[in-house]
């Protein structure tokens, strides 16, 4: 119903009850303004009361509009602050993040200085050396052969077909076996090339238990390489690769899966190059480089995708090697978005700076000062970016 007809028939109602109400003066047997109810009809009071019935609902009606106009008013000024509460949120949430951050390194830094201060715990260790060797960064000289009198060996003549063991051609050889103590298991086997006299190839059981493990090739009388079984179960794990009397590339097979997943490499008797397959799908994921037996830098495939995204710099500090810098792809961007730099304090790696690409952008947006391993100084970069 339109409220204005509503509205204006509930006055000539009103109007109407009102002139009933009062009766005109000069009409006999009555009283001038007043009006007896008792003396009315039936058909006006029904009147008065549809009156006085269409006024109530229509007061009703229109405060119950009025209310819903103010709860959608209200629900609209809710939605509209909780919007612009939301955006606030989003637009403070890399800031905050950034500070949360901060407070949770500066808790590892306050731990690492409370136990020297040190970037111990901060930077992930390099995979450990080879326990096989004495000094993995010093190259091990190649192995040596014991001289033996052929007599206390048996010997066959026999030919090694091409490919058997890398060979091109037919060898003709003369095989030396020798069981020390003739239980058929030999300990020692050596292949010598019948037309030139040399040694060509080695087997050993180097612990006498009746296992053969450790086989060497020869190439003009000298080792060239040599495959080791470390854990008898025979199939070798270690593989060395000589050069000048020395190993020059040692590989291992660590987890005795048949795949070689750490690499050695070294010039001259030094190590150069480290590297490793953690999870052996055929991709290096840490590399390290030393120089001078020490570390000068190393990458990590931290979260094992296929892609470096942890680089750490190295300085040297009285022949030890510190931690000097630290960059970090957080995001898998393909670039450092987090980069720490470290001095060296009382022998070891504290925090100096750390910078923050929190948008991935390739800028920095927040630089961190520590003095002592504690935050002192922080620069944030506005949104808009205004330097810092």
């Amino acid at each position: 119903m339109d409220r204005r007809t509503t509205t204006s028939g509930a006055s000539r109602w009103r109007a109407a009850a009102l002139a009933l109400l009062v009766v005109a003066p000069g009409v006999a047997g009555a009283e001038p303004e007043t009006a007896d109810p008792a003396g009315m009809d039936a058909g006006l009071l029904r009147q008065l009361e549809e009156a006085a019935r269409l006024d109530r609902e229509t007061r009703a009606q229109r405060e119950a509009r009025e209310a819903a106009l103010r709860a959608s008013r209200e629900a609209e000024r809710s939605a509209e602050e909780a919007r612009l509460r939301e955006a606030e949120r989003a637009e403070r949430a890399p800031l905050e993040q950034a500070i949360a951050d901060q407070q949770a390194h500066q808790v590892d830094l306050l731990d690492a200085v409370d136990g020297g201060g040190d970037a111990r715990g901060l930077v992930p260790a390099p995979a450990p050396l080879d326990p096989g060797v004495a000094d993995p960064r010093v190259a091990a000289p190649s192995p040596t052969v014991r001289p033996l009198p052929e007599e206390i060996f048996d010997r066959s003549d026999e030919v090694i077909r091409a490919g058997t063991w890398g060979n091109r051609e037919d060898l003709r050889v003369t095989r030396l076996v020798l069981d020390a103590d003739g239980d058929g298991r030999p300990e020692l086997i050596r292949i010598v090339d019948r037309r030139s006299g040399e040694l060509v190839r080695q087997e050993e059981d180097r612990n006498y238990d009746g296992v053969l493990d450790a086989w060497t090739r020869f190439r003009s009388g000298q080792p060239s390489s040599r495959a080791l079984d470390g854990n008898d179960d025979g199939n070798p794990d270690a593989f060395e690769s000589y050069r000048d009397g020395r190993v020059a590339l040692r590989e291992l097979d660590r987890d005795d899966d048949g795949v070689r997943d750490v690499f050695y490499r070294y010039r001259g008797d030094s190590l150069v190059e480290e590297r490793h397959d953690a999870d052996n799908d055929g991709l290096v994921d840490l590399v390290i480089v030393y120089e001078e037996r020490l570390r000068v830098r190393a990458e990590e495939d931290v979260d094992r995708d296929g892609r470096m995204d942890l680089w750490t710099s190295y300085v040297s500090d009285a022949g030890l090697e510190r931690v000097a810098r630290v960059e970090r792809d957080r995001r898998g961007l393909g670039f450092a978005d987090t980069i720490e730099v470290f001095e060296t304090r009382g022998g070891a790696s504290v925090l100096l700076r750390r910078e923050e690409d929190l948008n991935g952008d390739g800028e920095i947006d927040v630089v961190s000062f520590y003095v002592g391993g504690k935050l002192k100084r922080r620069q944030i970069r506005d949104p808009d970016g205004t330097p810092m």
